[in-house]
């Protein structure tokens, strides 16, 4: 098994996460790169009235691309122990 810990924000106060999670061996970066991706889209959602306000609507289609853009940004993961993971999952 290979141990990821995943952390992201969309770079405004109170939208970051942490997950962890196990992949078979057999799992090549690029999934792993779509997994975090994944991850960063759903947060950058869920998270989207901190950026625009609430109840409110894009300016433009060019705020909205950056945001998400920036979201992307702040997406890491790295490989952990087992123990590691164990003890955040």
């Amino acid at each position: 098994m290979k141990y990821i810990r995943f952390t992201g924000s969309t770079g405004y106060a109170g939208t970051d996460y942490e997950e962890y999670v196990a992949f078979p061996d057999e799992v090549t970066e690029k999934e792993i790169d779509e997994y975090s991706y994944d991850l960063a889209a759903e947060n950058a959602e869920t998270y989207e009235y901190v950026a625009r306000g609430w109840g409110e609507e894009w300016e433009d289609e060019d705020d909205r691309t950056i945001y998400y853009d920036d979201a992307m940004d702040y997406c890491y993961w790295e490989e952990v122990t087992k123990e590691e993971y164990e003890e955040n999952e």
